[in-house]
C-alpha cells in the first residue's frame, strides 16, 4: 500500500523562492491526536485548578470565621469570668442582707420562710463533665446561680416590704414628747400611797399638747371610760394594741385608719388624773408590756 503524504509550500517572502515539504499522513494525524488530547488536558486542567481556587477560597473564609469565632469565645470567656466574678459579689451581698434580716427584730419573723427543704440537680451529669471547664458549662452555671439569685433577692424583697410594714405597725415613736413621771412596773398610788401595778408610762405635757398615733392602726376605742378618762384605744395588728388616756378630747372615730405620726388627740386631765399628762400603755395580745421595750431612748 502507498505511503500517504501532504505537501505543504512555504513561501518565505516575494524575492525567494517556494520550499515544498512532505509530512506523512500519519504524522499530521498524530500531531492532531496531540492537540485534541493538549486541548482536554488543558481544560481538566483549567477545571481543576478552578475547583481548587474556589476550595481555597472556601477555606480562608472558613479560616477567617473560626478565627473570628476563636475571638469571640475568647471574649466570651472572659465575659463569663467578669459575670462570675460579679454574680460572686451579688452572693456575697445576698448573705449579708440576710443576716442583716435574720438579726433585725422586725425583719426575723419573716427572714426565714416555713418552706420545705429541697434540692438537688435536675440533670444526671457524668463527672467528666463536671470538671471540664467548657463555656457552655460555664455559662449553665452562670445561669443557674443567677437564678438562684434572683428567687434569693426576691425572697428578700419580700422580707424587706413586710419588714416595713412590721416597723409601720410598731409603736416605734413617742406619742409625746415629754418627761416620764411614773414608769412601767411598780409604784405609790398618786392618790392613797399604797402600792400599785402601773401598767403603762405617765408624760407630762401642756394641756392640748398633740397626742400622735405610735404607729399605723385602727381607732376600735374613743370614748370617756372610768380612770382613763378619755381613752383612745389603737390595733395595730398581730395582737398589738396601745392606750391613751386622760385625753382632752377626740380627733378620730372608731374604725378610722390611723397613720403613724398622725395627730389622734390632745393633752387632757380627764379622768383619776391629778394633773394634765399623757398615760401610755401598749399591750400584747391584751397583756400589757413595758412601752419603752418599743421606743428610742431620749
Amino acid at each position: 500500500m502507498a505511503k500517504r503524504f501532504y505537501s505543504c509550500m512555504v513561501v518565505p517572502d516575494a524575492n525567494h523562492r517556494l520550499h515544498r515539504r512532505r509530512m506523512p499522513a500519519r504524522l499530521l494525524h498524530a500531531f492532531g491526536v496531540i492537540g485534541v488530547i493538549s486541548f482536554l488536558v488543558s481544560v481538566a486542567l483549567g477545571f481543576a485548578y478552578t475547583q481548587m481556587a474556589f476550595k481555597v477560597a472556601d477555606f480562608d473564609k472558613l479560616q477567617a470565621e473560626n478565627n473570628e469565632l476563636k475571638i469571640e469565645t475568647k471574649n466570651l470567656e472572659i465575659s463569663a469570668q467578669e459575670l462570675g466574678s460579679r454574680v460572686t459579689a451579688l452572693e456575697t451581698v445576698s448573705e449579708k442582707l440576710t443576716k442583716v434580716m435574720e438579726s433585725d427584730v422586725f425583719a426575723r419573723p419573716f427572714a426565714k420562710p416555713n418552706i420545705t427543704v429541697a434540692g438537688g440537680s435536675r440533670e444526671n451529669q457524668a463527672t467528666a463533665t463536671l470538671s471540664s471547664d467548657s463555656l457552655r458549662n460555664n455559662v449553665a452555671l452562670l445561669l443557674d446561680r443567677t437564678n438562684d439569685l434572683q428567687s434569693h433577692f426576691k425572697l428578700l424583697e419580700e422580707v424587706t416590704q413586710k419588714r416595713a410594714v412590721a416597723i409601720r405597725q410598731t409603736p416605734t415613736i413617742w406619742p409625746l414628747q415629754g418627761p416620764i413621771v411614773s414608769r412601767f412596773g411598780s409604784r405609790p398610788d398618786p392618790y392613797t400611797g399604797d402600792a400599785e401595778m402601773h401598767l403603762g408610762l405617765d408624760i407630762v405635757g401642756n394641756y392640748g399638747s398633740a397626742v400622735k398615733a405610735p404607729a399605723d392602726g385602727e381607732v376600735v376605742y374613743a370614748n370617756r371610760k372610768s380612770d382613763y378618762g378619755n381613752l383612745i384605744i389603737l390595733n395595730h395588728g398581730n395582737g398589738l394594741t396601745t392606750r391613751y388616756g386622760h385625753l382632752n378630747g377626740f380627733n378620730v372615730h372608731v374604725g378610722q385608719r390611723i397613720q403613724k405620726g398622725e395627730v389622734i388627740a390632745g393633752v387632757g386631765m380627764t379622768g383619776r388624773a391629778t394633773a394634765p399628762h399623757l398615760h401610755y400603755e401598749v399591750r400584747q395580745y391584751d397583756r400589757p408590756v413595758n412601752p419603752q421595750l418599743y421606743l428610742p431612748r431620749g
